[in-house]
């Protein structure tokens, strides 16, 4: 992996540990791949309206073959930040290594986990759950866990889940070679899909991978699998809207609750940890 994805996944840790959560043992189910597309095929269509790409407007930042990555990073992060969202991100940079994301928010809860395996021995999990302005985590490393319940607001667990979440899209971007391939559906339901062609790393094989963006330039989906020196690479985002879903409070909640009123103090320092990833 490069050095910018190596800091990159080092910059979300000190992100989630500094106060926000991560994906407990109890969520680290893989998440399905979707449909990919390659070269210049085009993917199964998600609409039956179907619109030419030379009648399309793109959304700000974005065209037939290139995304601006701060313009579209300024609407997703935005849409992470302040509508009720479900997202879930990942990342299979070497044998063995991973970051497994999940995230769910409403205007009155929201909750981020993180797992990560480094590929040789470190497990490091954290899970926020924030609720009545009470911050509720449960942190864990090499089966070591620990919980606590602290003040603490929505905004601030959104603002730093969504920053780690972005991370994953910003590394596909920054290797991805795009283009638009097809655009489906009308008003606010219409999505530009673009298929992934290359990607800027030394040697690659098996490229596969693909993008979706809605009319407000809120990327949606973003996958890119490829090989490596026969070891396989795999980063995936999705989020959608969650408006008729509640954010239910996890199961190790009342340990939390339990825990905080036995006034038992967390050496948060303890989980402020960089997988070691090599190059």
């Amino acid at each position: 992996m490069s050095r910018s994805s190596t800091a990159a996944v080092g910059v979300a840790l000190l992100l989630l540990v500094a106060g926000c959560g991560s994906i407990g043992s109890e969520d680290t189910t893989p998440v399905t791949d979707s449909p990919t597309a390659t070269g210049d095929s085009t993917p199964t269509a998600t609409s039956n309206t179907t619109v030419p790409l030379t009648d399309v407007e793109f959304p700000d930042g974005f065209s037939r073959s290139d995304i601006d990555g701060a313009t579209a990073r300024e609407h997703s992060i935005t849409y992470l930040r302040t509508e009720e969202v479900s997202g879930v991100a990942l990342e299979r940079f070497r044998p063995g290594a991973y970051a497994d994301y999940q995230y769910e928010a409403s205007n009155t809860r929201a909750r981020f986990r993180l797992d990560v395996h480094n590929g040789y021995s470190d497990v490091t999990e954290r899970d926020v759950y924030v609720e009545s302005a009470v911050r509720h985590s449960r942190s864990g490393r090499n089966g070591l866990v620990d919980f606590e319940s602290s003040n603490g607001s929505i905004e601030e667990t959104r603002f730093r889940a969504a920053d780690s979440m972005w991370a994953v899209v910003s590394r596909i971007l920054t290797v991805g070679e795009l283009r638009a391939v097809e655009v489906t559906g009308q008003g606010g339901d219409r999505r530009i899909r673009y298929t992934i062609v290359d990607v800027a790393v030394r040697n690659p094989t098996d490229i596969r991978g693909y993008l979706t963006v809605d009319t407000d330039g809120v990327i949606r989906d973003a996958h890119l699998l490829y090989t490596q020196g026969a070891e396989p690479k795999r980063f995936q985002y999705t989020v959608t809207s969650r408006s008729e879903r509640a954010v239910a409070p996890p199961a190790w909640l009342p340990a939390a609750k339990v825990e905080s009123r036995q006034e038992t103090p967390i050496n948060t320092s303890a989980f402020v940890f960089v997988p070691p990833i090599s190059s």
